[in-house]
Parts: C-alpha cells; structure tokens; sequence
C-alpha cells in the first residue's frame, strides 16, 4: 500500500480536474487542449502529464469518481432495506441532489462519454448498469406488473428527466429545481 499523495500534490490534481471540467464543458472535449488545461489549472501545459497520463485520463478520472459516488450512494441505500416506495424516494433524492450539483460533470458525461477510451467506456457503463440495476429491483418490487425490461425502460425515462438539468438553466434555486425533478422522476416512475 503506497502512502497518500502530499496535499499540495492533490489540490493540484484536483485543481486540473476542475479546469478540465470547466474547459470541456464550455468546448467539448476534442476542442480543448493539454497547454489550456495547465493555464487554467495554474501550471505548465507539460506540468499536467506529472499527475494525468493523458488528457483522456483526465476524462477517466472525471467518470470514474462521478460513477463511484453514484453506486456506492446507490448501494447504501439498497442495504438500507425499507420499503420500495421509500427505496426509490431515496435513489431519487440522491440522483436529483447529485445532477443539480454536478450539473457540469452531467453535462460533459453526456456530451463526452463516447470520447473515453474504449475498455474505459465498457468499464464505466458496466458500473452505470449496475447503479440502473438498483432502481429496477426496486421499481419492480414497487411494481410487480413491469417485466425487468420494461421496469429498465421506465428507469431510464426517470434518469433522463433528472439529467435533462444538465443543458438549461432555467434559473430556479437548487431546491426549487430538485424538487421538481424528483416530482416528475416520481411521476414517471409511479405512473401505471
């Protein structure tokens, strides 16, 4: 087990991960370069390859902590074992709170993820099915009727109401905004 980074050493991780997150936002990945993401991280252009191997590692690394946080949040939440109706108010809470939050990490997932390296982009989408899989257990115990399918289709409608925050602003609070999308991921998820 090798020793944590020194902080300075992760601050200027976290820094270049900010800057990248910002710059692809704003252009898209493909348009931005290495030497941008250094300037606007407050390094050298060169300086950014001492701590990403890439710039498509900056990219995994955004992926990666955003869908680690999203299945480990889901995971808690399923261990929880209340009912299928509170399970999924939960798993809604959680993934409205985190898109609204993260609605720059959101916006590049969706315009960016094809731009991953390829076994990155099955690692990563194996770990989206398994957060999916999560909510279709317990949208088809909350709903019998749906086969596994149908229940996954449903789930996806609901995930894609709560990740539309992603491209407009419609300038409501945080709150105003979570609370209307987890009303209408409710809707969809509940409407039979």
């Amino acid at each position: 087990m090798s020793a944590p980074p020194p902080a300075s050493a992760t601050s200027r991780r976290e820094a270049i991960l900010d800057a990248a997150l910002e710059l692809f936002r704003q252009r898209g990945f493909h348009s931005v370069g290495i030497d941008e993401i250094g300037t606007a991280a407050g390094i050298s252009g060169p300086g950014v390859y001492r701590h990403f191997a890439s710039k498509s590692s900056l990219l995994v690394a955004l992926f990666d902590s955003i869908t680690e946080r999203m299945l480990v949040a889901a995971d808690e939440i399923r261990k929880s074992e209340c009912p299928p109706a509170e399970l999924l108010d939960r798993l809604v809470a959680f993934h409205v709170a985190a898109a609204v939050e993260e609605r720059a990490l959101l916006a590049v997932w969706i315009q960016d993820w094809r731009s991953l390296p390829r076994s990155d982009q099955q690692r990563i989408r194996r770990r989206q099915m398994e957060y999916i899989s999560v909510w279709v257990a317990a949208l088809v115990q909350l709903r019998p009727e749906l086969a596994p399918a149908e229940a996954e289709a449903v789930v996806h409608a609901a995930l894609g109401a709560i990740n539309s925050v992603a491209f407009h602003d419609t300038g409501l609070s945080a709150g105003a905004m979570e609370a209307l999308l987890g009303a209408v991921a409710r809707s969809v998820l509940r409407t039979g």
